[in-house]
């Protein structure tokens, strides 16, 4: 059990955190069969680099390919407030990636939200 209360499951040889992105892993896989999606990768890490500096890596659940576009996935109970940096981070820097967060209600696109910046102050 993890700190927020979730069990590990296995599927197919594979750990997942919770039985939700467990769950999600399932619902991908039957997507791939029916050829909805394609090229299905589970737990890819991609580094975030800023003016060429590494400043860390993006660690998400699922990446595939829908439609010519490339679709990140990441399964929370709850998106912390460190979660959200790496999730902005990403999106600077992989702009053609569509990030979606799944949680136990559904599936929904990353929202990128406003910084306040001094002139708007």
């Amino acid at each position: 059990m993890n700190k927020f209360g979730a069990k590990k499951i296995e599927i197919d040889g594979i750990t997942f955190d919770s039985k939700i992105e467990g769950n999600r892993y399932a619902q991908l896989k039957l997507l791939e069969r029916a050829k909805e999606i394609k090229a299905l990768g589970i737990h890819p890490v991609y580094p975030l680099k800023v003016n060429g500096v590494l400043i860390g890596n993006y660690k998400p659940d699922f990446v595939f390919f829908e439609g010519g576009r490339q679709v990140v996935e990441d399964v929370k109970g709850m998106v912390t407030e460190a979660a959200s940096l790496r999730m902005r981070v990403f999106m600077a820097c992989y702009p053609t990636h569509e990030l979606r967060i799944v949680d136990k209600d559904g599936i929904k696109p990353f929202k990128q939200r406003a910084v306040a910046t001094r002139e708007a102050a």
